[in-house]
């Protein structure tokens, strides 16, 4: 007798096996690129909304309701099938340009997509979750540094040295001080400091017989800050592509130039046009009178030092428009190779009798040494990498806002992640 197996039947099986392969690969094809989908949808409307809102908030707008607006105009509005949060909480310090106030605001999706193979599985529905955070930095028109008529930017040391033999009379404006050390702010001798605040972020010195008057208590441990904090204070460096002339005393700036190039002569009075001036020689040791009137004196060198020599003196005063307006002296910030701010210039300022300087002195990188003459009055406002004194003759530092530079910070807005 011959027994024959029955083989009925497997095909289906196979079948079978075979359409839950294929039910798998078009759920994973199908379903997984509907998800994949809405997720990029998902994500480019959360992008858009932050941005929106981080927008709105410059232009003093309703955060959350604009968020809102836009994730609905992009398929998302809170309905059965998907849910947007947002949230609104303060920038954290030093993140946004020093004065300014920032808000970060992050949109959350959550979208939930109906599968159609999947559903063979058990799974009817996927669901996705996106965020996205933007930041919105506040505008800002005014003097940079507010308030202080003296600020020193060395991250360590004595940002601010109020000894030797002349006395500080510091009014319009106070002082300010970057540095952590314990003597950030310094005063050792038998001088006085008149002014209407100190702020340092370390501490202060005043040792010896130093008079200190000022028209608040001293403001110490306040926030260091960054060359990133306060870089959008600084105006363009400009091309100096220029050439000035020098005849018969007075230097002339090109026409049309975006800085003319001259060095200081360093025995012969110079009186400067209404220009704006970019100083070549690196050490000049001046023995004759500079003197201009709505001149900018722009210093691109990386190791400058201006020193007055013998019948050496400065008489002049800031533009009164333009790019450079209200600012006397731009030097050139430097840094190292880690990208922080370092000292490599020297600025000693000097009054010539009864006249007056007036104009903002931007030098983070320079150490400016002040000296006094008799019946001279410095309107400005001295930002440098250190400040101190020279000389025997008292310090007048007058600082009217209005006659120096204003600083303009426009609104930022970043999407963050």
């Amino acid at each position: 007798m011959i027994n024959k197996s029955d083989e009925k039947g497997q095909a289906l099986i196979i079948i079978a096996l075979a359409a839950v392969g294929l039910f798998a690969f078009a759920s994973l094809a199908i379903d997984g690129s509907m998800v994949f989908s809405d997720k990029r949808h998902a994500q480019n409307a959360a992008d858009s909304a932050a941005l929106a809102a981080a927008l709105a908030h410059a232009r003093n707008n309703d955060i959350v309701t604009t968020a809102q607006n836009r994730a609905t105009s992009n398929g998302y509005d809170n309905g059965a099938m998907n849910d947007v949060t947002v949230t609104v909480v303060d920038s954290p310090t030093g993140v946004c340009p020093v004065n300014t106030a920032g808000k970060d605001i992050t949109v959350t999706i959550l979208s939930t997509v109906n599968t159609t193979f999947a559903r063979v599985f058990g799974r009817t529905q996927v669901q996705n979750a996106v965020t996205a955070t933007s930041r919105a930095c506040g505008t800002y028109t005014g003097p940079p540094f507010p308030g202080n008529a003296i600020i020193a930017l060395a991250p360590s040391g004595k940002g601010f040295d109020g000894s030797g033999s002349a006395d500080w009379i510091i009014e319009g404006g106070g002082i300010f001080s970057n540095s952590s050390s314990s003597n950030s702010a310094y005063c050792n001798g038998n001088i006085s400091i008149e002014a209407p605040s100190v702020t340092v972020v370390g501490g202060t010195d005043f040792g010896g017989s130093c008079d200190i008057d000022l028209d608040e208590p001293v403001v110490d441990d306040a926030d260091q800050l960054t060359y990133s904090n306060y870089a959008a204070y600084f105006p363009r460096q400009p091309a100096c592509n220029g050439a000035a002339t020098f005849a018969g005393g007075i230097v002339s700036p090109q026409p049309g130039a975006d800085g003319s190039q001259i060095p200081f002569d360093t025995n012969a009075d110079m009186e400067f046009e209404p220009g704006l001036y970019c100083i070549t020689n690196t050490n000049p040791n001046v023995h004759g009178e500079i003197t201009g009137t709505n001149v900018t004196f722009y210093i691109p060198s990386a190791n400058f030092s201006m020193v007055f020599n013998g019948g050496g003196s400065l008489t002049a005063s800031a533009p009164t428009s333009g790019d450079y307006d209200g600012i006397l002296f731009y030097l050139a910030p430097q840094f190292d190779a880690s990208g922080n701010l370092i000292q490599t210039q020297d600025l000693q300022l000097l009054g010539n009798g009864n006249g007056n300087i007036v104009g903002t002195i931007i030098a983070p990188s320079a150490t400016v040494i002040m000296r006094g003459n008799s019946g001279s009055v410095f309107n400005t406002q001295i930002i440098a990498y250190d400040v101190e004194s020279n000389g025997t003759s008292d310090v007048e530092i007058t600082y009217n806002p209005d006659d120096n530079y204003q600083a303009t910070l426009p609104i930022t807005i970043t999407l963050l992640k």
